[in-house]
């Protein structure tokens, strides 16, 4: 009887592990004149009038995209008196080009 509930214990524990993987979270903050939108899954955030959103695996800003992301990653979107800056787990990402 023990060994089951332990076996029933460590099942629950792991499938509360996984449930946690796919939630999405955002936050944007601001500290001293610079603000902050940190992403993990899918959603849409606001940042002055700057809109950082991720639909399925493509990262957008402004409706820019700036290509695909892995289905778990933290996206960083930093804006500043000196300009903007967008991160998918700490990686300096760029508008990707229409053709």
């Amino acid at each position: 009887m023990k060994i089951i509930c332990m076996a029933l214990l460590f099942a629950l524990i792991a499938l509360s592990a996984q449930a946690g993987e796919d939630r999405s979270t955002s936050s944007v903050r601001w500290h001293d004149g610079v603000g902050e939108v940190i992403m993990r899954g899918q959603g849409t955030a606001t940042l002055n009038q700057d809109k950082v959103e991720r639909i399925g695996d493509t990262i957008y800003v402004n409706g820019q995209t700036f290509g695909t992301v892995p289905k778990r990653c933290e996206i960083r979107y930093i804006v500043s008196a000196s300009g903007s800056a967008l991160y998918v787990d700490g990686k300096l990402r760029h508008p990707v080009n229409k053709k």
